[in-house]
């Protein structure tokens, strides 16, 4: 009867306490994954300008029709808009 006592509290000493913590702080990860720029070891996202040697270039999708494409950095024309890349490969139907 001794033995069983002793391994039973000996058992209940093992069993961590539940509940404990060590400290009130809440870490929150909300950043979500985002599609950016770089320039200069700086993340920027769509629609950010740049001016570099008398130029202008703004962080936009790489293909006109295709919004989810990767991000790059685009010229921007004289009336302010994106020159885009074009297609290399089409597909025609006939």
């Amino acid at each position: 009867m001794k033995n069983k006592l002793i391994c039973f509290l000996f058992t209940i000493l093992l069993i961590p306490l539940k509940g404990t913590a060590l400290g009130n702080e809440t870490n929150l990860y909300l950043e979500q994954l985002q599609s950016v720029c770089w320039y200069q070891d700086l993340r920027y996202t769509e629609g950010s300008v740049i001016k570099q040697a008398d130029k202008l270039y703004v962080c936009s999708y790489r293909y006109k029709n295709q919004p989810q494409s990767p991000l790059m950095w685009l010229k921007l024309d004289k009336n302010g808009d994106p020159v885009r890349v074009e297609m290399k490969g089409k597909i025609r139907v006939h």
